[in-house]
């Protein structure tokens, strides 16, 4: 139920790319229908996403979410196949057949049955994150970014093996307007880094290390420093059966540590420099992050 007692519309998406229509299921009605895009979903106060958060949808999550509707992705893309197996029952069932196969519809549905799971063990924000205004506005950019400084890495590696590569320079204007973009969307998002930037002793113009800030805040959030350890894999040595972590975020830890240790005459980063700026990091999060946001 909603706080004013109505009760809550939730619909379940199994993402499709390119010209392909979104499969959905909706458990209030038990209704299984097809939309072409995601701003189409209005009718619903939760919408819940598989993990395919690729860039074309942003300007549809952004659409949805400024219209004041809860947004939320699935965190756990490797369970997929765990998670089939687990409710195949309930798939046999649902959909009258002994053979269960992958559809699109059957995702759905069990995505809903993890959402169900979730709220029955107490534990659904393992399973979901939502998706708010500073996701759709950064993550794009930041992606973006990503991808050109691997095409910069790609071209100095070349111009390094005596090759004659012209674009060198201009690409990295383009990275450097790219960060630069990231940084004064990221401080407008949220002021709050601002101060965060300043305790850390970063210079407004280093856009380098102030992208990875940017980063940080955008996937971290409010998490704590040994929930971060985990995210990032920031272990001393490989744990055996260790969790999976994020090489994609841990890049933006790396960013500012660089930063940050280069001030002090040293290069690289080591592991240990990376935990203390991660710790620093998230005690500074935790005291400065407006909650809810």
């Amino acid at each position: 139920m909603g706080e004013d007692g109505a009760e809550v519309r939730r619909v379940f998406v199994d993402t499709a790319w390119n010209s392909k229509p979104h499969a959905c299921y909706d458990p209030l009605t038990d209704r299984f229908f097809e939309e072409d895009k995601l701003a189409d979903l209005k009718d619903y106060d939760d919408i819940y996403l598989d993990s395919l958060l690729f860039p074309g949808i942003w300007s549809e999550l952004r659409e949805l979410i400024v219209d004041g509707r809860r947004v939320y992705h699935f965190t756990r893309p490797w369970r997929w196949r765990e998670l089939r197996r687990r409710f195949r029952d309930g798939l046999k069932e649902r959909f009258k057949t002994e053979e269960v196969r992958k559809t699109d519809f059957g995702d759905a549905y069990v995505l809903w049955k993890v959402y169900e799971r979730g709220v029955a063990k107490g534990n659904l924000h393992k399973w979901f994150k939502r998706i708010g205004i500073v996701d759709v506005e950064l993550r794009p950019l930041l992606t973006k970014e990503a991808t050109i400084a691997k095409i910069v890495d790609r071209l100095e590696k070349m111009e390094m093996m005596g090759m004659q590569v012209d674009e060198v320079e201009e690409v990295k204007e383009l990275l450097e307007r790219v960060r630069r973009e990231i940084v004064d969307r990221g401080f407008k998002l949220m002021p709050w880094i601002r101060e965060v930037a300043k305790r850390m002793g970063l210079d407004g113009e280093d856009t380098y290390a102030l992208t990875g800030l940017m980063g940080l805040a955008v996937y971290l959030k409010r998490l704590s420093y040994h929930q971060a350890i985990r995210y990032l894999g920031l272990y001393k040595a490989r744990r055996r059966g260790a969790k999976r972590c994020s090489g994609r975020v841990r890049r933006y830890l790396v960013m500012l540590a660089t930063s940050i240790v280069r001030r002090e005459g040293r290069f690289p980063p080591r592991l240990k420099d990376l935990r203390a700026t991660l710790r620093k990091l998230t005690n500074l999060m935790r005291e400065l992050e407006p909650a809810g946001i």
